[in-house]
């Protein structure tokens, strides 16, 4: 492992409002099959359907959504609060190395449903109403956050919580979403914002 290490604390972000034209989310629009299996560290869907990212002109092409909770991901070094979690949706492109576009979402669960089991993974959702409607993300160079850590990752984070109105993804990400790993060093990493900065 390096000194550019993830999950990180997102404050003190530089403003760069032209960012949001580097960046351009391509999923399949409605509700889209996925192929689930269970790994060593949690649940991956493995879309069925073509999504891409854009980033800075070079496609990446989706292969698997995961979920965790709590977040990984802290504001101004908080964690979000206890109904959230956060969506990773990892591309790759292959270049000269494997290189990775990960796109982490905040997603808002609601209160707990108490007696509701949840057993069997949702085959079939809607990713692309998982974005959120303001667009507006912080963006910055780590690592996977699960071993081994490969720091070959650009991270595109959307910090506002988008509420998830699906019941069978509600309910099995409140049970079955992976842990998180603790926060990493910062370092010398620039983090920008695609906004304006108050």
């Amino acid at each position: 492992m390096g000194d550019q290490q993830s999950p990180i604390s997102l404050g003190g972000a530089v403003s760069a409002p032209g960012l949001r034209d580097r960046v351009r989310v391509e999923w399949a629009e409605g509700e889209q099959a996925f192929s689930v299996s269970k790994q060593e560290h949690g649940y991956r869907f493995a879309p069925a359907a073509d999504n891409t990212v854009l980033l800075d002109g070079r496609a990446f092409r989706m292969v698997n959504v995961h979920f965790h909770r709590p977040v990984e991901h802290w504001l101004d070094g908080v964690p979000a609060g206890p109904h959230i979690a956060e969506l990773h949706a990892v591309h790759v492109r292959a270049e000269q190395d494997l290189r990775v576009c990960a796109v982490a979402i905040f997603l808002d669960l609601g209160a707990e449903e108490p007696g509701v089991p949840v057993e069997v993974p949702p085959f079939a959702f809607d990713l692309a109403a998982l974005l959120p409607p303001g667009r507006d993300f912080y963006r910055y160079e780590g690592s996977l956050t699960t071993p081994g850590y490969d720091e070959t990752v650009s991270w595109v984070v959307y910090p506002e919580p988008v509420a998830v109105g699906d019941d069978r993804l509600r309910g099995f990400i409140r049970a079955h979403a992976d842990s998180a790993r603790a926060q990493q060093p910062r370092n010398r990493r620039f983090v920008l914002w695609s906004g304006e900065c108050g």
